[in-house]
């Protein structure tokens, strides 16, 4: 067991406390699906305790009036930020590479 799933395990014990012995008390107030305390159990189980915390924090700073609510799962493991990186950077250069070149060296574009 390492320290950072122990870390994401007590952080997980302690919100199935919340959920078992405060949230009861409490009337439902949760505007998304699955609940806030919910996706943030999952997030941590999933991708441990440094990006599972911040995909909860995230979550809970959208509880408000500001934001409509709904479906909001935790992002899959496979949409990682490092394939959107490349995925987007492959998009730029293949525009760059298609775009015509109208004006050739020493010449200049009038503006109209």
């Amino acid at each position: 067991m390492t320290s950072r799933s122990r870390g994401a395990r007590t952080v997980v014990f302690l919100i199935q406390l919340y959920r078992h012995t405060i949230s009861p008390l409490r009337l439902p107030t949760c505007r998304f699906t699955p609940t806030c305390s919910q996706y943030a159990v999952e997030a941590l189980t999933e991708f441990g305790l440094i990006r599972g915390g911040w995909l909860a924090l995230v979550r809970l700073l959208k509880c408000g009036p500001w934001h409509n609510g709904g479906w909001d799962p935790i992002p899959d493991r496979k949409t990682d930020r490092a394939e959107h990186r490349g995925e987007a950077a492959e998009g730029a250069c293949d525009v760059a590479e298609r775009r015509p070149s109208t004006v050739h060296q020493g010449e200049s574009q009038t503006r109209v």
